[in-house]
């Protein structure tokens, strides 16, 4: 009988959403800090105290969760709500085509680089 590894379900708009927000309640709660603020439109730092380490814990585990990587291509400055680093990954999985802010700017910045390299 062959052996096979379990494959990750194709993840859903919810299904990020739901990652997303509850890795953030995890680290908000190994900090005593009160997870009943995780919404959207909450950002990060301001509403719901989270610091930048904080954030060094959650992308990692995202990544893991989600077997993606989207700041290779989003700036991770862009991200300021729960909303943004929701919709990072699903930009990166292809499940929405909204444009995130600092995303152009980069795009513009990236082919300015490439100009001044050929050069």
């Amino acid at each position: 009988m062959l052996e096979t590894t379990p494959t990750k379900a194709t993840p859903t708009k919810a299904g990020v959403a739901e990652t997303v927000t509850s890795t953030i309640a995890a680290v908000m709660a190994a900090r005593d800090l009160d997870p009943g603020g995780i919404e959207p439109p909450a950002r990060l730092s301001e509403t719901l105290g989270l610091r930048s380490l904080d954030l060094a814990q959650i992308v990692p585990t995202l990544e893991g969760d989600l077997n993606i990587d989207p700041f290779q291509t989003i700036p991770i400055t862009s991200i300021r709500t729960v909303g943004d680093l929701t919709d990072a990954y699903l930009v990166s999985l292809g499940l929405s085509d909204r444009a995130l802010p600092g995303t152009q700017d980069m795009e513009a910045e990236m082919a300015a680089a490439k100009a001044r390299r050929r050069r």
